[in-house]
This record gives C-alpha cells, structure tokens and sequence, in this order.
C-alpha cells in the first residue's frame, strides 16, 4: 500500500484546545472527528448505572 507523506505534528501536549482546532493535518482530523462522535453518542450505560443509586 502507498502511503503519501504526512506532515509532522506539532508537540500536542503544549497546545490548548483552540490552538488543536487549527491543526490541519489528516490524521489528527480524523481522531478528532471520532471522538466528537463518541462524545455526542448516548451514553446509556452511564445513565443506567446513575440510576442504580
């Protein structure tokens, strides 16, 4: 499989979340738009164990 180049990235843990939204790299975009669609998921797991209290 041919891979193209990718650019470096940037030290992340030196970045605040404004700064991480400016990156524009295919990797870092991909993970970020994953786990925004994670975090608007439902989360009824979590729901059912609050209740349990």
């Amino acid at each position: 499989m041919d891979v193209p180049d990718l650019p470096d990235l940037p030290d992340l843990l030196e970045l605040d979340l404004a700064d991480l939204r400016t990156i524009q790299h295919p990797v870092l975009t991909e993970v970020l738009e994953e786990l925004r669609e994670r975090a608007g998921r439902p989360s009824e797991m979590l729901w059912g164990f609050n209740n349990a209290f």
